[in-house]
Parts: structure tokens; C-alpha cells; sequence
């Protein structure tokens, strides 16, 4: 028999001890019925179309009371699971049984069955649940004569019995107010009222008992044991802490009479007392407790393992420490438990006022200093008592400000304490880019453009911190691009264009000398001479760039074209090409060799010849080229000559 059973503070393992064997087998068995172990039995293997009983050899006499307590197991299978046991008293013999739906009991009369029915027979009327009943004289149909009680659920909390569990089956019979109970799982199930002599078996007391069990097309392992189950608690009151004597109540059930008990408390003590002394562990931990248990039958009972905890008194601490009034939410337990965990709280705010709660609220509204008094009680029951006194401090608040500002320019940023009665202590700021500072008023300079989300904070001297503040800072730039130096020809207009745009960008160019519009980023110019440009750009924030652009002025439009040119690398007259004074638009420049063969040809305006011939320099010599385009009046026209390419 492998049985579990939960109790209060214990989780109970059963383990296989060997087992005294019977002098005796009590029950005489019949059909698939076989002996397991020195109290169990199996009825119906997991086999189709199969039954088993087992009798007890000594009849009972009902005119006495018996109180019979078993283990019964319906198997592991329920929807293709069938199909029950029953609890029999008859006066026919010890070797009767019937397969399928009968559950072993049917056509047996007269007869008293308590059947634990897994399976819906339509034509017994029975219920789509696992259901218990109490039958007489072989009758197994609900709505028959025969049923007497119920059928209700076998379980008092699930519909389903096959399970792959072991339940406790009591059948209680008081011979003097003929009053019978049945019990599954230690839930009154079914009562019977009734002379079961006289009613039932015509005055003979003197009856058969035993377990009944049957397949038919649906089968499962169904199987009983007479009870013999190892089992121990403890007082309510009981406590479990370091120190405290531990009381072990045997709450062990046997079929008969339990004559023998083996305690191992899990220290290396043991004892043979069914009612041992309380016991004293010699300190805090965790330890497995053993009980087996015999009965006058001879046979052994499982061991009981059951771990528990002797848990140590709680370590009391609490906080926080100031209590900032408007920011601290709750009072935090801090109690540390080695063994055990905290149960139960009660906070005493030293105003006749308490909490049980784990992270109360103190009813203190006002700066100040409070006693209070914590106990904590461990879920072993270990109680402990301190009392501290917390400082109910106020919250401070602030603003703060800063500026947007030029790379490279400090900025400065300010905080202001906007309750002058909470003093602060220091104030701390996270500037965003990864440094701090500390002051009510704080200087930075920061690496990069960007926005930064500068925060801050105020701590009074009692470590109250006021709810943090954001300052957004933007941090600017601009970049003055005038273009790239030019030409014209004379009285050319000339489109001037800043490089870089941005709104709220003040733009100005300077000398204002053949500008239309000196303050535009896109003034046009015309001019009769040489002359050079600045531009300044001026953001909102006050940022300044300057940028130069000089344009070159030819009479024109014409073309102005070299007549030698020395490719020798040294940055001086390396690329012969053409200065297109007011020709914005190139549409030719080739250049042959003596022998007509054209070896270079483009239409970009700043490209040039580099004196190399498919990547391999040119031989010295006098070479012909020709370039034509378009004024910027709308007139094409063309020019041509020599050069000298001098090495």
C-alpha cells in the first residue's frame, strides 16, 4: 500500500518497508481477486469482462457495531475506466462475484452493497458521475426497490474516483441506533437508516463481508487494502520554534488494532511510545520525522516520511529610515527569518491605532519622531517584538531652469526651493550626457549638439529627496557655407547661396557692394570686379559661423584658355582647362593630338586636361583644342587654338 495524506504543517511520503507476513490469509478469494501484500488485494486487473472478491472467513454479527476503515483504489482511467467495487454483507457464501455492471454484487440477495460505480449504465439509471449508493439483496438499479441511499458523487469535491489515487473508505455501523454512515476521504457521503437484521437478512445477525469488483467492456486496476496508514499531527497551539518542545499526536488508522509504532524524530532519537513525550530538537533546521506502524494482523505499514521545519525567531527590522512624508508610500518590513518565513504583522503606531498589514501606511501626517513597535509572527509560529523610533520627516520641492545654449559656450542652470520651511541640504543634478554637479545654481559646457534632458533634485539634511525635476536644454550650432570661389563676367548676375539653412538663422553678407539683398541666404550679385564675400549666420540662440567666398571677374562672356601647361605634379599649372567667363554652360572641350587623333574630351566646366593619354603621360609637344558653349544670355559660340604641354 503506497498512501499520501496532507496534514497541517506536513507533507507525508510513504516509502516500501518489508512486511510481516500473516499466518492466515483472512480472505478466501475468488475470480481475478490475488493478494499484493500483507493487507491489500487486487479485485480486477486493468483486463476486460474480468470480476474478483475477496471474503473474510469470520462473519460479523450486525447486532454488534463495527467501524471499518479501507483504502480503495478505482484505477487510472477514466472516460475508458469501469467499473466499480462495492463493500458486501450476505449470508450466501464466500464464493460469489459477477462481472460488468453488478460490480460483483448483483443477484446476491439477501444482501447489503455500498458500490462505488464508475461507469454510466443507461439502463441502472445511473448518473453520468462517479457515484456511491447503498443497495440491498443483488439489486444494482437506481430506481429500483433495492436502492437505498443516494447515488451521490463517490468524491465530495470531483465528479471523478479513478483517479490514480488511493482514498480512505469508512463504513460505520451503530448496531444499537441502526444507523449506518459511509465516508470517502473522511466526507460523510451516504446514511442508512435501517434494521439490516431484521429488514434485510430475515433476524440473522450473522453475516459474510467483503469487497466485490468487476470489467465488462471497459476495464481499469481496481484493488483494496484493509487501512493501515501511518499518520501523526499536532496540537493547534503548537508552535515550532528553536527551544520549544514539540508534541507528535498519533493519528495513525488501522482496518484492526494497531499494536506497535516506530518514531524517528530526525535527529537520531527514536521511539516506541504511541504517545511519545514531547521532544526537543537541538536547534533550528530541517528535519524528516518517520512513523511506521503494526497491526495485531502482523502486517507492517508503510513509513511515513514527513518533513518539517523548526524555524528560528524573527530578526526584526523595519523601514524606512527618515520617513518622507508625500514621497514614502508604506512602511517596509526588513525582518529576516533563517528558517521560516514571516506570517503574521502588527505594527503599533504609538497612538492607540495598529496595522496587520505586511506594508502599512502610518497614520502620521506631520514631521516628527514616532516610536513604533513591529511584532512578526514566523509561519512556524516563532513570534518576535522591537520597537524603533522612525523620523516622520517633510518632502521637499523644487523647480529648476536652464538655457539653451552654443556648442561650446557654457550654460548655466538654477533650482529654487519652493517650500522655504524644508531646508535643503544638497542639490543634485544629472546633466544628461553622462556628468553630475551638485549646487543650487550649476554651470556646464557640453561636448555635442543635441537636446539634453538635464534632471534634479533636493535633499534635505534628514535624506529626504524631493520628486525629481527635467529641465530640457538644447544645445546649437550653425555652419556658414558661402559656396565654392567662382567666376563671372563682367555684369554677370551671379546667384550667391548659403550651404546651410535652418529656421530663425539670421544670414549676412558682407560688403553689401552688387548685392540686391545682403540679408538673404540667397542674394544675387553683379559685378565689375574682382570681390570677396563674408557671410555670417547667426542662430536665435546667438551662435555665429562665418564663411568666405571670392569671385573672379572677366570680361566676357568668353572663353580664356592657356597656351601651355606643365603636368609635372608640382601643383603648379599640372591640368590645362578652360575659364568660362560667363558660360554657365559647357558643351564641348576636346583636344587632338598632331596627327588629328582627339585624346581628350568633356563639358565639365571645372575638369581639365591632366597631359596623360589613357592613363600614360603625353610626350612634350603642341596639341590643338576646341571648346564650345552657351553665355548666360542664351548664346552659343566657340574658340579654338594650341597649346604646349612642357615637360
Amino acid at each position: 500500500m503506497k498512501i499520501i495524506r496532507l496534514l497541517t504543517l506536513c507533507i507525508f511520503i510513504l516509502n516500501t518497508v518489508p512486511l510481516k507476513g500473516q499466518g492466515v490469509l483472512p480472505y478466501i478469494l475468488n475470480g481475478s481477486a490475488t493478494q499484493t501484500s500483507c493487507n491489500c488485494y487486487v479485485l480486477t486487473p486493468d483486463v476486460q469482462t474480468t470480476s474478483g472478491t475477496a471474503w473474510n472467513k469470520n462473519k460479523i454479527n450486525l447486532n454488534n457495531s463495527f467501524n471499518y476503515v479501507f483504502d480503495v483504489f478505482l484505477g487510472c482511467k477514466d472516460a475508458d475506466g469501469a467499473d466499480g467495487i462495492g463493500f458486501i454483507l450476505q449470508t450466501k457464501g464466500t464464493n460469489l462475484g459477477a462481472t460488468g455492471q453488478g460490480l460483483g454484487f448483483k443477484g446476491i440477495s439477501p444482501s447489503l452493497g455500498v458500490l462505488i460505480d464508475t461507469y454510466q449504465n443507461f439502463d441502472e439509471n445511473d448518473p453520468p458521475y462517479d457515484h456511491v449508493a447503498i443497495q440491498m439483496n443483488g439489486l444494482s438499479n437506481h430506481n429500483s426497490s433495492g436502492n437505498l441511499a443516494g447515488p451521490v458523487t463517490a468524491l465530495a469535491n470531483s465528479d471523478n474516483i479513478e483517479d490514480c489515487q488511493w482514498h480512505l473508505f469508512r463504513i460505520n455501523w451503530d448496531a444499537t441506533l441502526k444507523h449506518m454512515e459511509v465516508s470517502i476521504d473522511n466526507q460523510l457521503r451516504l446514511t442508512l437508516d435501517k434494521d439490516l437484521v431484521n429488514d434485510i437478512f430475515g433476524g440473522d445477525p450473522e453475516v459474510f463481508w467483503g469487497f466485490a469488483g468487476s470489467t465488462g467492456g471497459l476495464s481499469n486496476l481496481q484493488q483494496f487494502c484493509a487501512a493501515l496508514r501511518p499518520v501523526f499531527d499536532f496540537n493547534p497551539q503548537q508552535i515550532f520554534c528553536e527551544g520549544t518542545p514539540i508534541q507528535f499526536l498519533d493519528g495513525s488508522s488501522s482496518f484492526g488494532t494497531i499494536t506497535k509504532w516506530w518514531w524517528d524524530f530526525g535527529d537520531g532519537t527514536t521511539s516506541g511510545d504511541p504517545k511519545p513525550p514531547p521532544h526537543n530538537y537541538p536547534g533550528a533546521g530541517d528535519y524528516i520525522v518517520k512513523l511506521v506502524i503494526e497491526d495485531n494482523s502482523g502486517c507492517m505499514s508503510d513509513t511515513l516520511k514527513a518533513p518539517f521545519t523548526i524555524g528560528t525567531y524573527p530578526e526584526i527590522d523595519f523601514g524606512p529610515n527618515p520617513y518622507c512624508l508625500g514621497t514614502n508610500n508604506w512602511m517596509e518590513d526588513k525582518t529576516k527569518i533563517k528558517y521560516g518565513a514571516a506570517k503574521e504583522w502588527l505594527w503599533e503606531w504609538g497612538d492607540g491605532t495598529n496595522s496587520t498589514s505586511n506594508k502599512p501606511t502610518p497614520p502620521f501626517t506631520m514631521p516628527g519622531s514616532k516610536p513604533i513597535q513591529l511584532t512578526v509572527t514566523s509561519d512556524r509560529g516563532c513570534i518576535s517584538t522591537a520597537k524603533k523610533n522612525i523620523l516622520f520627516s517633510s518632502t521637499p520641492n523644487v523647480t529648476a531652469t536652464g538655457k539653451d545654449v552654443c556648442l561650446g559656450t557654457v550654460t548655466s542652470f538654477n533650482s529654487t526651493n519652493q517650500l522655504p520651511n524644508v531646508p535643503i541640504d544638497q542639490w543634485v543634478w544629472d546633466f544628461g550626457d553622462g556628468k553630475t554637479g551638485k549646487g543650487q545654481i550649476v554651470s556646464h559646457q557640453f561636448a555635442d549638439t543635441g537636446v539634453y534632458r538635464a534632471t534634479m533634485y533636493g535633499i534635505t539634511a534628514e535624506g529626504c529627496s524631493s520628486p525629481i525635476v527635467s529641465v530640457p536644454v538644447r544645445v546649437n550650432n550653425v555652419y556658414a557655407q558661402a559656396g565654392k570661389d567662382t567666376i563671372v563676367a563682367v555684369g554677370q548676375p551671379l546667384q550667391l547661396q548659403a550651404g546651410w539653412l535652418q529656421e530663425g538663422v539670421r544670414y549676412r553678407w558682407e560688403p553689401s557692394m552688387g548685392l540686391n539683398n545682403p540679408n538673404s541666404d540667397h542674394p544675387v550679385a553683379m559685378l565689375y570686379k574682382d570681390q570677396t564675400y563674408k557671410l555670417t549666420l547667426t542662430s536665435t540662440e546667438g551662435c555665429q559661423d562665418v564663411d568666405y567666398i571670392t569671385v573672379k571677374v572677366y570680361n566676357g562672356p568668353e572663353f580664356y584658355v592657356p597656351n601651355a601647361f606643365t603636368p609635372n605634379n608640382d601643383g603648379r599649372n599640372d591640368i590645362f582647362r578652360v575659364i568660362a567667363a560667363g558660360v554657365p554652360k559647357l558643351d564641348f572641350f576636346c583636344i587632338w593630338n598632331r596627327w588629328g587623333q582627339e585624346i581628350f574630351r568633356s563639358n565639365d566646366l571645372p575638369g581639365g586636361w591632366d597631359g596623360k593619354i589613357k592613363g600614360t603621360p603625353a610626350p612634350a609637344d603642341t596639341y590643338v583644342w576646341m571648346v564650345q558653349g552657351v553665355d548666360y544670355t542664351g548664346r552659343r559660340f566657340s574658340r579654338k587654338g594650341v597649346v604646349t604641354l612642357i615637360r
